[in-house]
C-alpha cells in the first residue's frame, strides 16, 4: 500500500513539472513573435523615411505634385501669433524651421533684394509675401531641388523692419509692425499713448497714395472717440499733432499759456475766462492780439470792453496767439491817490488820537 502512494506522489510531481515547462515554452514563443513584429515595423518605418541625396524626408507640402502624408509637425514649429497680414520686407529676420531637419532650420535675414539664403537651395525670394506664402515657396524649392521628398517649413517673424511709422506727440515714436488687423488705437497703445502736449488731430498718410491722406480727430467724448479708431496698414505714416497754445498776459488774474484741446474753437472771451478774469487795473478797451505771421508780428485790436457786454462779436484766436490786456494808467493813478488819501487820513487820525 505504501508503494502505491509513493508511485502516485511521483506521478503528481512529474505532471506539475511538465505543466510549468509548457508554460515557460509558451511564454518564450510569445516573446519571440513580439520581437519579430517590432523589428518588422522598424524596418518598414526606416524604408519609408529613407532620405534623397543624404537628406531626410518630411510630411508633404500643400502644393500639388507631392505625395500625400497625414503626418503633421509638432505644435512647437507653428508660427506664434497672427502674422498673416504682415508683408515680409528687406531687413526682416525670419525664424525658418524645417520639420525633421534641424540642420536646415535657421534664422535668415531678408537682404536688400528681398531674398533669404537657405542651406542646399541657395537664395529664395520672399519679400512682398505673407508668411504663409513664403513657407510654400521655400517648401517648393526644397521639393524641386530634390533635397526633401515631403518638406514642411514653418516661418515666424522675429524682427520687423517695416510697419507703421509713428511720429509726433507720442510716448515712444518709431516703427511698429502690423501683425494682425491693426487699428490706430492699437498702435498708440503700443507707443505709450499721446503726450501731455499732444493735440487732437492725427494725420495718416498711406504708402504709395499720398493724395489719400486721412485726418482723424481724437475727441474727448468716448462715443465719438470710437470713430477715430480707424484701421491702419503696413507702410502708413501716422503723425500725432502737437496741441496749439495760446497765451494771455497783462492785467489778468492768472496769466499763462493754455493748450488748445478743441478744433481751434478758442475765442478772446474763453481765453480771459481761462485766465480767471481781468485784474482791477485792466484797460479792456485797449486789449490786443499779437499774432505771428510769415511777414512778421501783427497786432490785432480787441475791443474787450464791448465784447464783455456783448456789444461786439467775440474774436477767434489761433495757435501761438498772445492776448495782451494792458493796464489803465488812470486806474493806477486813481488807486494811488486813494492810497495816499487813506494813508494821510490814517496819519491824521493817529496824530489826533495821541495829541
Amino acid at each position: 500500500m505504501s508503494c502505491i502512494f509513493q508511485h502516485a506522489s511521483r506521478a503528481n510531481v512529474a505532471s506539475h513539472a511538465t505543466l510549468q515547462l509548457s508554460l515557460l515554452i509558451g511564454f518564450a514563443v510569445v516573446l519571440i513573435f513580439s520581437s519579430i513584429a517590432r523589428l518588422s515595423a522598424q524596418t518598414t518605418s526606416n524604408s519609408q523615411t529613407q532620405p534623397l541625396n543624404g537628406a531626410s524626408t518630411y510630411p508633404p507640402p500643400a502644393f500639388s505634385g507631392a505625395a500625400s502624408n497625414p503626418t503633421t509637425p509638432p505644435a512647437s514649429v507653428t508660427p506664434a501669433g497672427d502674422q498673416s497680414h504682415y508683408f515680409i520686407s528687406p531687413g526682416d529676420v525670419l525664424e525658418v524651421s524645417v520639420y525633421g531637419a534641424p540642420d536646415l532650420s535657421q534664422k535668415a535675414a531678408v537682404n536688400s533684394s528681398g531674398d533669404i539664403y537657405m542651406p542646399l537651395i541657395n537664395y529664395v525670394h520672399v519679400a512682398g509675401m505673407h508668411v504663409e506664402d513664403a513657407q510654400g515657396v521655400v517648401e517648393q524649392a526644397y521639393f524641386k531641388k530634390g533635397v526633401l521628398k515631403f518638406p514642411h517649413v514653418s516661418i515666424v517673424m522675429t524682427s520687423f523692419s517695416s510697419g507703421v511709422v509713428l511720429m509726433g506727440e507720442v510716448g515712444r515714436p518709431g516703427i511698429y509692425p502690423i501683425v494682425g488687423s491693426g487699428t490706430l488705437f492699437d498702435i498708440l497703445a503700443e507707443a505709450g499713448g499721446a503726450t501731455a502736449n499732444a493735440g487732437q488731430l492725427v494725420t495718416i498718410t498711406h504708402k504709395g497714395n499720398i493724395a489719400a491722406t486721412q485726418t482723424v480727430f481724437l475727441s474727448s467724448d468716448p462715443l465719438k472717440s470710437l470713430e477715430a479708431n480707424v484701421p491702419v496698414q503696413q507702410g502708413d505714416t501716422i503723425i500725432v499733432s502737437k496741441a496749439g497754445v495760446i497765451y494771455v498776459v497783462g492785467e489778468v488774474l492768472a496769466p499763462s499759456g493754455f493748450l488748445m484741446d478743441e478744433k481751434g474753437e478758442y475765442t478772446v472771451m474763453k481765453a480771459v475766462a481761462m485766465a480767471h478774469g481781468l485784474a482791477k487795473f485792466a484797460k479792456p478797451a485797449n486789449a490786443r492780439i499779437v499774432r505771428r505771421t510769415a511777414g512778421g508780428e501783427q497786432e490785432i485790436p480787441v475791443p474787450l470792453d464791448k465784447i464783455l457786454v456783448s456789444k461786439a462779436p467775440d474774436i477767434h484766436m489761433q495757435s501761438n496767439d498772445i492776448l495782451f490786456v494792458p493796464s489803465s494808467k488812470g486806474k493806477i493813478a486813481a488807486a494811488r491817490t486813494v492810497d495816499v488819501a487813506v494813508a494821510l487820513a490814517s496819519g491824521l487820525a493817529f496824530y489826533g488820537f495821541y495829541r
